[in-house]
């Protein structure tokens, strides 16, 4: 019993220890060339990117150096491509396709995105959402 004991103190120290590295890009305002209807077809309109990242601890810069880290920007430039490299029908695909390509990367652990189309309606914004976190 002492032995069972002193493993789950042990685990308890451990969870206490346990952090969690987040970057969160935060109303990336992009034009896009999405949605079904003729107008959207013709038009490109505006979307808002959420993105929030979930990253391992083995990552965590130990001086004030950016090459110790993830850099914000190589997200924000791969959500850029994406959105720019094609016409999308829906907004649900393209969330899809930044979603895989993201969570790809090396030392993320998850990823949660939503995409919103503000203009869409005159009184609602439409949004989308995917995560594992």
């Amino acid at each position: 019993m002492l032995h069972l004991e002193g493993m789950l103190a042990y685990n308890m120290d451990d969870k206490m220890k346990a952090r969690k590295r987040k970057i969160f890009i935060n109303n990336l305002i992009l034009i896009a060339s999405i949605g079904v209807y003729e107008k959207e077809k013709k038009n490109k309109q505006k979307i808002i990117v959420n993105l929030e990242i979930l990253l391992t601890n083995n990552t965590e810069p130990l001086s004030d150096n950016l090459e110790e880290t993830q850099d914000y920007s190589q997200f924000r430039k791969c959500v850029t491509d994406i959105v720019q490299s094609e016409h999308f029908d829906l907004l649900e695909i393209l969330t899809k396709k930044i979603y895989a390509v993201i969570s790809k990367k090396e030392f993320v652990l998850g990823v949660k995105i939503n995409i919103s189309k503000p203009d869409i309606f005159d009184n609602c914004e439409v949004a989308y959402e995917l995560s594992s976190i």
